[in-house]
């Protein structure tokens, strides 16, 4: 694979520069898909999202508190779920 400057970089190398490991959905225990980046910005915002048991609690709760205090990056994950 070529980039910008014409260096041919592996696979691997794209996948690292990528950081896809942060951006891919997981199962979490409870059962709801998400990403690291995803659950990085729920703890920063005090959202547990163990606590849990389905996407609609958890979105409720997220829409609540954007209605107390925005925050653009919750705003996009409340939109990505």
């Amino acid at each position: 694979m070529k980039v910008n400057d014409n260096n041919n970089i592996t696979f691997e190398d794209a996948v690292k520069i990528s950081d896809i490991d942060n951006v891919l959905l997981k199962r979490g225990s409870n059962g709801i898909l998400i990403s690291d980046y995803q659950l990085n910005v729920l703890r920063k915002n005090g959202i547990i999202f163990s606590n849990y048991s389905s996407i609609d609690e958890l979105l409720f709760d997220i829409e609540e508190l954007l209605n107390n205090d925005y925050d653009d990056e919750l705003d996009l994950i409340s939109s990505q779920l």
